[in-house]
Formats: structure tokens, C-alpha cells, sequence
């Protein structure tokens, strides 16, 4: 931690390059960060909706508090299996902790999934007709929580790729698998209870289903499902740094 608090400026113009980069020439900036998310929404709300009716109501909202949240976790995985591989020749030639690129990748995304929450909030009051409720407030700690399990398995599957670059296509089509073992186009309540068993093995599960508590069903989570969210960010954060610090001294000879 001190190391990152020493070099914080190395991170934050890290993730400011990656943003420039993404959005550069281009017209609608950042904006094109909630194109996807937004497709996805209205898609599926589609579907779900005229299709397939049957869903919870207000699925938009629905789909909304279980999408974003989504898209931080699946992004930052994606783009932490080239974290230490891409930046390869500044590991050999500069003498920095190597934990700065998964932090800045998680930072990354994290950054557009406040800016993708600065666009749907308010579209969430004027068009889904929400109403702000106290249980709001838990949004923060489980974001919190959320960022460093996120970030823990991203230490993990940087170090993988380093070693045994396959694991960027299966981490593809992993979360292309988690995406539907995950409640977020359908309400885990409306699943048979062995299926709903199979969706609890999934650990983002627990996360989707904090975030609907908060937002969407308006209440505060249980303690159980609290003390399952901060032992898998533990467990996730401890044995992915652990991992990643008995591995980096290989990485510049192998990346």
C-alpha cells in the first residue's frame, strides 16, 4: 500500500492515458462508454418485455442496477489478462511495483462506471419514475467491496496470463458463461430453488444481488449475504495480491 501511495501519480495518469486514448477524436467522448450498457438495457427490456414477458416490473430499472455493475467486473477482468503483458518493455526498463497496472486497470473502469452512473441515474428518476429510497446508502460499501474483489481477481488473472496466454480466451468465454448463472436479466426469486442453488456457486451473484437490494428492491441486504460479500472480497483481494507477489519477479523475463 505504500508503494501504490508513492506512486498514485503514476496510476492516475495511467488511467487518464487509457481514457484519452479510448476517447480520442472522437465525438461523443466518453458517452460511447454507455452505448453498450444502454443497447443491452433496451434489447433486452425488449425481449424480456413484448418477447418473453414475464419479468420483474420496472425491468428496465431492473436491468439497469444488475448491467453496470456487470460491465465494470467483465471489463476490468478482460483487460487485466494484458495488464503486465502489454506493458512488458516498461516493466524491463523501469524499476516501478508492477501492482500499479491491475490498480490502474480497475481504476480505469471504475471510472466509467461512475460517469455510465452520472448518465443513468438521473434517467432512472425522469424516465423509470424511482423514487430514492434510504437504502440507497448501502450502494457505496457494496461498490466498495465490489472494486477490491474485482481488483483481487484481477491480480489473479494477470499473473495467469502472463504464464499461459490462453487464459484471455477463456477468461472471454468464462464471463460470456457467468453473464447467464448471474441474476441479472431475471429475478433469482422466479428460478426454480435447485437452479437457484447453482446461481449461489457463482460468486458475482451475491454482489448483483446486493446492488438490487439497494437500488431496486429498496431494502438493506441481510447480514448473511453482507458477511458472504466481505469473505469473498477477502478471500478474492488475499490470495490474488498473494499470488501476484510471489509471481512477479518472473515477469520480466516471461512477459
Amino acid at each position: 500500500m505504500q508503494s501504490l501511495f508513492r506512486y498514485r501519480e503514476l496510476i492516475r495518469n495511467l488511467v487518464l492515458k487509457d481514457l484519452k486514448l479510448k476517447y480520442r477524436d472522437s465525438v461523443l467522448g466518453f458517452l460511447w462508454s454507455l452505448a453498450n450498457p444502454l443497447l443491452l438495457i433496451l434489447v433486452y427490456s425488449f425481449v424480456f418485455g413484448h418477447i418473453l414477458p414475464g419479468g420483474p416490473p420496472n425491468f428496465a430499472y431492473f436491468l439497469m442496477a444488475g448491467i453496470l455493475p456487470w460491465n465494470f467486473f467483465a471489463q476490468s477482468l478482460m483487460m487485466s489478462t494484458g495488464s503486465i503483458l502489454d506493458n512488458g518493455n516498461l516493466i524491463r526498463k523501469v524499476a516501478l511495483p508492477m501492482e500499479v497496472f491491475p490498480v490502474a486497470t480497475v481504476l480505469f473502469n471504475l471510472a466509467q462506471y461512475v460517469f455510465a452512473l452520472i448518465v443513468f441515474f438521473p434517467m432512472a428518476l425522469l424516465f423509470f419514475k424511482v423514487s430514492p429510497a434510504w437504502s440507497w446508502i448501502a450502494f457505496l460499501p457494496v461498490l466498495a467491496l465490489h472494486v477490491l474483489f474485482t481488483l483481487g481477481l484481477c491480480f489473479i488473472v494477470s499473473t495467469a496470463t502472463v504464464f499461459y496466454r490462453d487464459v484471455r480466451h477463456f477468461t472471454e468465454i468464462l464471463l460470456a458463461l457467468l453473464f447467464w448463472l448471474t441474476p441479472i436479466v431475471y429475478d433469482i426469486e422466479a428460478v426454480s430453488s435447485s437452479l437457484r442453488t447453482v446461481l449461489y456457486m457463482n460468486p458475482f451473484s451475491y454482489f448483483i444481488l446486493a446492488y438490487q437490494d439497494a437500488l431496486y428492491r429498496n431494502i438493506f441486504s441481510s447480514l448473511d449475504r453482507l458477511m458472504a460479500l466481505i469473505s469473498l472480497t477477502l478471500l478474492s483481494l488475499v490470495s490474488g495480491y498473494t499470488l501476484f507477489v510471489v509471481c512477479k519477479a518472473r515477469f520480466s523475463e516471461e512477459a
